[in-house]
């Protein structure tokens, strides 16, 4: 079985129990809401956060994978948006959203660990973006910087210590 075969077989799979798929992706938030719930409730709201944070990693997970399988089905399939099942569509749009709504019920989303990782990886992600948009305006060996060569140097070494902040940051690794 190649790596094309399977995918397609697991979307065919997504398409036989699309309605299953879409109850899952409304029962997660509801089942993960209520346990964070459960868990604030003990003698410390640790357990509660722990479990608030996997769930929100979850949703945002499943918004993830069906960005994976867009990108993969457009560039490999010749397909798009449009031509996919709206329930296999939906699911992961509306895991997230319960999952972000339940939630944010239970505690302050600016205090789980989930949330802070989530947020310094797209910092990450778009300053990876805006150095590799940078870097793109290159032509051979001129770039185009209104500057001197100095000013360049300061500039890629600022570059750098940020990046190399995002990532530490990012990744745990303080």
């Amino acid at each position: 079985m190649t790596l094309r075969d399977s995918l397609l077989e697991a979307y065919g799979w997504g398409l036989a129990n699309g309605n299953v798929v879409l109850a899952a992706a409304i029962a997660i938030p509801i089942l993960g809401t209520v346990a964070a719930w459960i868990g604030k409730r003990g003698r410390t709201d640790t357990d509660g956060r722990a479990i608030a944070s996997v769930v929100v990693g979850v949703g945002v997970l499943a918004v993830i994978g069906e960005l994976v399988a867009m990108h993969a089905a457009h560039a490999y399939f010749d397909r798009d948006l449009l031509d996919a099942d709206v329930r296999l569509v939906l699911a992961p749009v509306v895991c997230l959203a319960g999952c972000m709504i339940g939630i944010r019920a239970v505690f302050p989303l600016n205090q789980l660990t989930s949330m802070r990782t989530l947020r310094d990886l797209g910092v990450l992600f778009a300053a990876s973006w805006g150095l590799i948009w940078f870097f793109s305006k290159f032509r051979g060996w001129g770039i185009v910087f209104f500057g001197g060569f100095l000013q360049l140097v300061v500039v890629l070494v600022i570059a750098a210590y940020f990046m190399r902040r995002l990532f530490r940051r990012a990744l745990g690794h303080t």
